[in-house]
């Protein structure tokens, strides 16, 4: 068989990266993008069993088939609806026939800068000649009227899907109440199921109603000389049907499965395994990935059947507010460290779960990177020591000494290793006094992390809602007391982060659910992704103080993040609009991660269109016609 090449090159589109080979009869296709690029427009891989025939080792087990061709949103929402639903959905039809119409007798274009800006007279009267048809305020009224119509349709939905959350808990507690017996659990199991599907039907329906406003919005916008797109789109999503949140019921769906599958789980804080929540040094392997928003129910709903939600604090929510507050000094020494992945490279930080108005105790955190060379899991290493907040400061500045610190966790009734704790201690306290460490960024995201309580062999966190920030502090504090002042001192990542922790025993395989997860196409590997590097690379790009950006920089990963985020003003939606992007499908819906590229075209940001944009585009990701002119490189990307 032909070797394909390293999953660290830059992937190709799949109908134009087929290699195959032949044994015992069978034709096997050997893709050269990555296993996770599993859906195109005109092709799909699907992952099929590791092959009977060739070498395991060799053979990926991946077969490309013609699956999909390019359909126009119009016929997909079409197709995609719910009919007992159907009177829910927005009337795309009714919309894009207005719009026609408008296109037609020219009222499209009915407006212009003369008539909006210009001073009205009260002296005169409306009587203008002008053809008959829809206007532009009869469109916006229509727009009006669909989005009431969601709104009422999806607050009816979400009573209904409380309804069914409630009778099936019901039936789950009355189950538990006889005594929990598995031979009367199905009818309760197929009650589960059927919640997490309705739980599925109604993401899907209010995405298919967003993209629906979105694609026709679009549209008009496109043929109109008064584009609206945007403001209503930022309507839209405080919109009853776009704000409306039910991690509620993915708590509710974890519970009942973990009772129903004997997992020996408890409500709230009291599930926090000790080894987590204070003083153990645990070394494992995580590899971590990119997951579209659109995409994180999918991933939860899946891992749910697997592993059960595991809470680090009270309430009825899946997840849990995680904030970390990362050291660093004014020559980003630990930045380096951690983006080089030098051997030892530490990372500092305190961390703590909940609201920022609540904090007791904080955990005082030291990652340290340790090369796998041998492949064994041993890929880093992770200790910690709880501390009161009202002794962070104390500590910082050396007041209070390590034997101190031991004796604070006595006080506190510490569960873990006391000699290996105050040990850290030291260590900490030296590297932030003898390195001069200040706090630097803050990480701040919803963490829905999947264990089963004692069983750290497979671990699973998703965090969403990733937001990184400037610790802007006083000589006194260790984290800001005051808010944030500008929007250049945080930045908000568009994707949700997948980190899959394994602590096998040597030898052992990962399990197989864990294998279709990484092979599901909703996944995006990024192996060495640091929140503490993203949020001090985007941060500080502009100080003169990074000398070297992370991998995902580069021209072939920074369109899958960057968007215009790096731009001051963001491109007007006409100047995003050529007819060689038309022709390419603009109104195609496709879902995750995609490489849509051809073999001879370099991946480029959908902003650069113009000369200038590209131009701008060369500078910003180190490309090689602005490379000389830039402060700072971009980091190779590591081994897939």
């Amino acid at each position: 068989p032909q070797r394909a090449p390293s999953r660290g090159q830059a992937a190709r589109p799949l109908q134009r990266a087929r290699l195959a080979h032949s044994a015992g009869g069978q034709q096997h296709f050997l893709p050269t993008s990555y296993p996770h690029s599993t859906q195109h427009k005109a092709w799909q891989a699907r992952p099929t069993p590791l092959c009977g025939v060739c070498d395991s080792n060799n053979c990926r087990g991946w077969k490309l088939t013609a699956a999909l061709t390019m359909v126009k949103f119009g016929k997909s929402i079409e197709e995609q609806r719910l009919p007992e639903w159907a009177d829910g959905y927005v009337d795309y039809k009714a919309l894009k026939k207005t719009l026609s119409a408008m296109i037609e007798n020219g009222h499209i274009q009915e407006f212009n800068e003369d008539m909006l800006y210009a001073g009205q007279s009260i002296a005169t009267s409306s009587e203008v000649l002008q053809p008959d048809g829809p206007r532009e305020h009869d469109f916006m009224k229509q727009i009006d009227r669909e989005i009431e119509k969601v709104n009422k349709f999806t607050t009816k939905l979400a009573g209904q899907l409380n309804g069914q959350v409630h009778l099936t808990k019901k039936m789950h507690d009355a189950w538990e109440k006889d005594g929990s017996n598995p031979a009367s659990a199905a009818p309760i199991t197929e009650a589960v199921e059927k919640m997490e599907q309705a739980l599925t039907n109604f993401e899907a329906y209010v995405n298919l109603n967003y993209m629906a406003f979105s694609k026709i919005l679009k549209k008009h916008d496109k043929y109109s000389t008064c584009p609206f797109r945007f403001p209503i789109l930022m309507r839209i999503q405080s919109e009853t049907f776009m704000h409306d949140k039910m991690a509620h019921i993915i708590k509710a769906t974890s519970d009942m499965r973990a009772s129903l599958e004997g997992a020996a789980i408890k409500a709230g804080a009291q599930a926090f395994d000790p080894n987590q929540k204070g003083g153990a040094s645990f070394i494992r392997k995580t590899t971590k990935y990119w997951v579209h928003t659109k995409d994180v129910l999918r991933v939860k709903m899946f891992i749910l059947k697997h592993r059960p939600v595991y809470k680090f604090t009270d309430g009825a929510s899946d997840a849990d507010l995680v904030s970390s507050v990362y050291f660093d000094n004014d020559k980003l020494e630990l930045y380096e460290g951690r983006l080089k992945k030098f051997q030892g490279a530490i990372a500092v930080r305190i961390r703590w779960y909940g609201a920022e108005s609540s904090i007791k105790t904080v955990f005082m955190e030291r990652k340290t990177h340790i090369e796998d060379w041998y492949g064994d899991g041993e890929a880093s290493s992770k200790m910690r020591f709880p501390l009161p907040e009202k002794d962070v400061m104390g500590f910082l500045k050396g007041e209070i000494t390590p034997e101190d610190v031991g004796q604070i966790l006595k006080e506190i009734n510490f569960k873990g290793d006391m000699d290996e704790a105050v040990n850290l201690a030291r260590e900490m306290q030296e590297a932030v006094l003898s390195k001069k460490l200040r706090p630097a960024i803050r990480t701040h995201y919803m963490r829905t992390a999947f264990q089963r309580t004692g069983d750290a062999t497979v671990r699973c966190s998703l965090d969403t809602e990733l937001c990184m920030a400037i610790e802007a502090c006083r000589d006194d504090e260790w984290k800001r007391s005051g808010p944030l002042t500008n929007r250049s001192q945080v930045t908000q990542f568009p994707h949700a982060v997948l980190e899959v922790k394994l602590q096998l025993a040597s030898g052992t395989e990962q399990p197989e659910w864990v294998t279709d997860l990484l092979k599901s196409g909703y996944l995006r590997e990024m192996p060495k992704f640091s929140k503490f590097v993203h949020g001090t690379a985007f941060l500080h790009r502009h100080s003169g103080r990074v000398k070297e950006l992370p991998y995902w920089w580069s021209k072939e990963f920074l369109p899958l993040w960057a968007g215009s985020s790096l731009s001051k003003h963001p491109i007007p939606v006409k100047m995003l609009e050529t007819r060689a992007v038309k022709a390419k499908g603009d109104d195609d819906e496709v879902s995750g991660w995609q490489d849509q590229r051809s073999d001879d075209e370099p991946i480029q940001p959908v902003m650069a269109e113009t000369w200038w944009q590209q131009l701008l585009l060369r500078i910003v990701t180190c490309n090689s016609s602005g490379c000389a002119q830039l402060p700072y490189r971009v980091s190779k990307a590591p081994p897939m």
